[in-house]
């Protein structure tokens, strides 16, 4: 309860110093709280912000999806065969430093500005994360647990199956669950050019004309959604995989 208050408490703080900033500035740098909350209810009652969340939804999630698909393969392929990891680990450890933005212009000379464009913008944004981070929890693995599979005969395959994916889920899962906090971060940036519908549709179109007001309120938005999401997916990680956080509750 008291974690609760302390957090209440924070909000109310961070609150009343936006009200001073913004009646100590230009709204055209900081809007008023009260304005950001009219718009929210506003286009809560429009129906506009729904269909926006959807929309970024959708396309965060195909992404991340799609980001898991490929990288899960790779990385039980790369675990498993010293061939493979020697080939693709310099390529991981270089990926982390990929300016992601800059890769933006690249992705709308290769496939023009439609939804091929976007996704593909969010599947790399959430890939160099998530690639590593599959490797990351593979090396977590107890070895003895497959070579004790491998001592009852076991082939490859079977310890693949039986033992290494059941052993990183839980952690894979949470993986999964931070790509898609990525694809939050990033959505901004892929709904710029050519969105119809979307948060970062939002914040291109209100920052053209001004509305700052709007931009914050599509922000916090953002940060709402991304907070609720992890918050809710840590939650039933939790209660699915109880056993891996036994120790936590005690």
């Amino acid at each position: 309860m008291e974690r609760i208050w302390k957090k209440i408490l924070l909000i109310l703080v961070l609150l009343a110093t936006w009200e001073i900033a913004a009646r100590n500035s230009s709204t055209l740098f900081i809007p008023d709280p009260v304005v950001v909350a009219q718009d929210l209810a506003e286009t809560i009652k429009n129906g506009s912000l729904v269909k926006a969340i959807q929309y970024s939804f959708l396309r965060i999630s195909i992404a991340t999806v799609l980001s898991a698909a490929v990288s899960i393969p790779i990385g039980l392929l790369s675990y498993n065969c010293r061939f493979i990891k020697d080939m693709i680990e310099p390529i991981i450890k270089v990926m982390r430093y990929i300016p992601v933005t800059a890769v933006y212009p690249l992705l709308i000379m290769w496939f023009g500005i439609d939804e091929v464009m976007k996704i593909s913008f969010l599947f790399i944004a959430t890939f160099v994360y998530m690639m590593p981070s599959v490797i990351l929890c593979l090396n977590e693995v107890n070895i003895d647990l497959i070579e004790t599979g491998m001592t009852i005969g076991m082939s490859k395959l079977q310890t693949i199956f039986l033992i290494q994916i059941p052993a990183i889920l839980p952690s894979l899962l949470n993986s999964f669950v931070m790509m898609y906090g990525i694809g939050w971060t990033y959505i901004a940036v892929a709904e710029t050019i050519n969105a119809k519908y979307g948060l970062g549709f939002i914040i291109q179109q209100s920052s053209s004309r001004g509305r700052t007001d709007m931009v914050f309120m599509a922000i916090i938005v953002i940060m709402v959604v991304s907070v609720i999401f992890d918050a809710v997916s840590g939650l039933l990680i939790r209660k699915i995989f109880k056993w891996r956080y036994l120790d936590d509750c005690n």
